[in-house]
């Protein structure tokens, strides 16, 4: 792999979700501020009826990154062609499903979840931006793959960069120059995705001409294949919506608009994080599927463990921060309706990230070496234990919200810890225990971490958002000082900063 390369798909990917992060950080307060909390859940809310939606697509689309891949670095250039022509009409005839469904949903939004009459309209047109931007997604999501093929992910995650300015542009149009409404989100994410598909397709001619589109390769075999592999992922799609895509739709119907309001207000960091900690296992994942197509198994688990490390360093410390600055940044970001149980809500949803941190790329070889089912069963066990302990407690308790966000969060964390690192070992005939040092090693790494934010806090409380900002500079240099020095041997910093610097 070329070193650079991958420092590009890291750097790009970085500032894709820095930016989509720092839209969320300056829209989700305003929108709070000017249309009320209640407003602002239904955008999480609409963008969870995609997940729904999703399961269905997933079987179909999630695995052909990987066959193409395969097959294009196996010098198979007309069995590529046979996928890629068969993932994309497969796609097409999937978006004309979810269109159908959609207007179905919106027929009845109102009588599925609970709308206040004065958003009612507002409403009904996010979540009818948000379905067309789904569609047209799943219409064109085939065009990325030749990225992926060819290891530039830099290069889609510069499309999304350029999208999200896109997104900016049109979010500050409408909130400036016309009355503030919950469904401009809706028409931005339906822009980015116009965008981001047409730009996909000129790429994928540019940079991986030998893929062509032909209906006359289009193979039933080949799409019960990928259908065959794919739905062990829409099998995890529907259980990872039964373990964290419920939570809102719970709180909306049991507990009210408010209740779902303020538990969207505290899990809009922790989604923002999750999405931050995938950055750095995303650039490691065609590099992978290369190396695993091309390679010996013992230089792809070599470069598993570097990987594990290198995620481990860089993702604790926005994790270890943000608990220890949580309670500070809501009274900064969210005033208005900033409490003690807005801290511990946040707080409660990011349980299970400090237990996984360190083992999102572990997940990925269930994908590459297509062992899916396990993975799909344990995660759906996981997910039917979460919505029953989770109604039992809101119906019979006290709880309430507090239930909805740690359910998910522990079972979470149990799933992580146990099963991924022995099943990923399996998957590579490992001895089961060959990922717990690195395991054990990233948790001490996060706690240390976390016990010096804590006295920092304790020493300099922060007070206005610069103070907040120094403190967070302060922290990130102490957690990268302390990471590499603590989790990588002198042979694994000497092959980072090979990574980075040296030219091939």
């Amino acid at each position: 792999m070329r070193r650079k390369q991958l420092f590009l798909n890291i750097s790009a990917n970085f500032i894709s979700v820095f930016i989509s992060m720092a839209i969320s950080f300056f829209l989700t307060p305003f929108i709070v501020k000017t249309i009320g909390k209640e407003a602002y859940s239904f955008v999480p809310i609409s963008s969870n009826f995609l997940a729904y939606m999703g399961i269905f697509t997933v079987a179909l689309t999630s695995m052909s990154s990987r066959f193409i891949s395969l097959k294009i670095h196996g010098d198979d250039i007309e069995g590529a062609n046979n996928y890629y022509s068969t993932s994309f009409y497969t796609s097409i005839y999937s978006a004309i499903v979810i269109l159908i469904l959609s207007f179905f949903v919106l027929n009845y939004l109102e009588y599925i979840i609970q709308i206040p009459s004065g958003i009612l309209f507002d409403v009904k047109l996010l979540f009818l931006t948000m379905f067309l931007s789904f569609v047209i997604n799943i219409a064109t999501i085939s065009f990325s793959i030749s990225a992926f093929c060819m290891n530039r992910l830099d290069i889609t995650n510069t499309i999304s960069i350029l999208g999200s300015f896109v997104r900016i542009m049109v979010l500050v149009i409408l909130f400036k120059y016309f009355k503030p409404m919950v469904y401009y989100i809706g028409i931005s994410s339906l822009a980015i995705t116009l965008f981001q598909g047409l730009a996909n397709y000129f790429v994928s001619k540019r940079i991986l001409p030998i893929l062509k589109i032909s209906y006359c390769k289009v193979k039933t075999k080949i799409a019960l294949e990928l259908f065959s592999s794919g739905i062990w992922n829409s099998f995890g799609q529907l259980s990872s919506v039964l373990l964290t895509g419920l939570d809102l739709l719970i709180a909306n119907i049991v507990l009210g608009a408010s209740s779902s309001g303020t538990l969207a207000v505290a899990k809009a960091i922790p989604l923002a994080l999750q999405t931050l900690i995938s950055v750095l296992p995303t650039a490691f994942y065609p590099y992978l599927t290369i190396l695993y197509a091309k390679e010996s198994k013992e230089k792809f688990i070599k470069e598993l463990h570097f990987t594990l490390k290198f995620t481990s360093i860089f993702v604790a410390i926005p994790i270890a921060g943000y608990i220890v600055l949580c309670s500070s940044f809501f009274s900064l970001w969210v005033p208005s309706v900033a409490n003690s149980q807005l801290t511990l809500l946040s707080i409660l949803t990011m349980i299970s990230m400090v237990a996984s941190f360190s083992l999102t790329p572990l997940v990925y070889i269930f994908a590459i070496t297509n062992k899916l089912k396990w993975p799909s069963i344990a995660i759906f066990i996981v997910g039917i234990s979460n919505v029953v302990i989770v109604l039992l407690l809101v119906m019979n308790t006290n709880f309430g919200l507090y239930a909805i966000a740690g359910i998910s969060s522990i079972l979470e964390m149990f799933r992580f810890l146990i099963f991924v690192p022995i099943y990923a070992a399996i998957c590579l005939n490992e001895k089961k225990s060959i990922f717990y040092p690195s395991i054990f090693k990233s948790l001490v790494y996060i706690m240390i971490l976390i016990l010096i934010y804590s006295v920092i806090i304790f020493l300099k409380p922060v007070s206005n958002w610069l103070s907040f900002i120094l403190t967070v500079m302060i922290m990130g240099i102490i957690g990268v000082v302390i990471g590499l020095l603590f989790m990588l041997n002198s042979d694994e910093k000497r092959k980072i900063r090979e990574k980075i610097f040296k030219k091939v």
